[in-house]
């Protein structure tokens, strides 16, 4: 305890606060406790070391201007709430986005930054490899429903693209054999992950991406190999046995349940589209501020089914506030993206770029910014476009 102490003491702030950042990086795979209890010690150096008064320049920052609307409008759409008990759980997730600040503060080197990507693919690894013992029937799930380390599918599923995205980017980087076989296997094993998942939305991003994935991957041969690449990257998921018995169950369902969903029943095995359906009648009734932090489940209720969310980003933000939460939601992304896609050679750019495109394309299937790993990794690598400032030398 007194070495830890006299740890403490002799190291600087902003290296505590760094290696806290890279703590909440190896946990966030492996559930919601952990990677919140560390981006809280992150928080507590962020305070009690000075840290927090570089926050003010922070947010004068353009790319900062955003996420104001993201912190006041679950405030503001709670005065006018119809549910208060879940607006009020809604509207404090927004102290999630205090990690902005301690991302953008965190100072980064190119070496620093891949000690913070090591770190997150230490976590998927562990929870890959779980998965694959659970999987051959040497180890119990943790959950029945989930292998790895038990999580909801639609969030790992996240995490595993994330993780793909930024092995195939080191992959194209590195000349050493070896370390090009390292990602290799870092690829295949996240991929392994990804198809022993029930998560569909992944399934269906992953060969949305596969073209930045084979485009890294064949990056010295013609475009007709990187297009085989790439074919033969969506053709793996077949591989899996859970992909399949997945998508053939989708189709039986959507073709039993067809004429339900046509008249806009609610169904309990794919209420998807009942979902969809009366979020978009209530941001038609309420295109202007919205229904309010929410209020969804006592606009759903009387239809048959009360929705506490409608597994969208977009059409959470629009039903919930209206026009301003849909310039919210296209003015943050559209900030990260186009902002990283200029640095998509740098790592960090790189990184920014693929979690921001993860995220836009898991956000229409869930409501990622309402799931508190996704957001806490949505707000966590925003920051970093604090460091991608060519004014600011010495960083990534």
């Amino acid at each position: 305890m007194k070495s830890f102490k006299k740890y403490l003491s002799q190291t600087p702030p902003e290296e505590t606060l760094f290696w806290c950042v890279v703590l909440t990086f190896l946990l966030l795979p492996t559930g919601t406790a952990p990677p919140l209890i560390a981006i809280g010690l992150a928080c507590v150096v962020w305070i009690f070391s000075g840290q927090f008064m570089t926050g003010l320049s922070i947010v004068k920052q353009p790319w900062f201007r955003p996420v104001i609307l993201f912190l006041i409008l679950p405030w503001i759409g709670l005065t006018y709430s119809k549910n208060m008990d879940l607006g009020m759980d809604y509207a404090m997730k927004t102290k999630y986005w205090i990690a902005v600040f301690i991302t953008a503060g965190c100072y980064l080197s190119e070496k620093r930054f891949f000690i913070l990507v090591c770190a997150f693919w230490g976590g998927l690894s562990a929870g890959a490899i779980l998965a694959l013992f659970q999987f051959a029937g040497f180890v119990k799930p943790v959950n029945v429903f989930y292998l790895g380390f038990g999580i909801v599918h639609t969030l790992i599923s996240m995490y595993l693209l994330i993780g793909i995205l930024m092995a195939a980017f080191y992959f194209r980087r590195e000349t050493g054999l070896w370390a090009k076989a390292g990602f290799l296997v870092l690829i295949f094993l996240f991929l392994f992950h990804l198809t022993v998942l029930e998560g569909r939305s992944g399934y269906l991003i992953f060969a949305l991406l596969s073209p930045l994935v084979a485009w890294d991957l064949t990056h010295r041969f013609s475009l007709k190999i990187k297009a085989l690449a790439c074919v033969a990257l969506v053709f793996s998921l077949c591989l899996s046995p859970v992909v399949r018995n997945r998508v053939a169950d989708s189709f039986t369902k959507l073709n039993e349940n067809r004429d339900k969903i046509m008249t806009g029943e609610d169904i309990k095995e794919m209420p998807r589209p009942f979902i969809t359906r009366q979020t978009l009648d209530a941001m038609k009734k309420h295109p202007i501020i919205g229904i309010g932090t929410g209020s969804l489940p006592e606009f759903t209720r009387p239809k048959g089914s009360a929705v506490n969310h409608p597994h969208n980003n977009f059409l959470y933000m629009g039903v919930s506030f209206g026009i301003a939460g849909i310039i919210a939601f296209f003015w943050l992304f559209w900030n990260m993206l186009s902002r990283s896609w200029r640095s998509r050679e740098n790592p960090l750019g790189y990184f920014v770029f693929s979690t921001g495109l993860v995220l836009f394309l898991g956000g229409m299937f869930d409501t990622q910014i309402l799931n508190t790993g996704t957001l806490l990794m949505l707000a966590m690598s925003y920051g970093f476009l604090a460091h991608l400032d060519p004014m600011k030398k010495g960083r990534v």
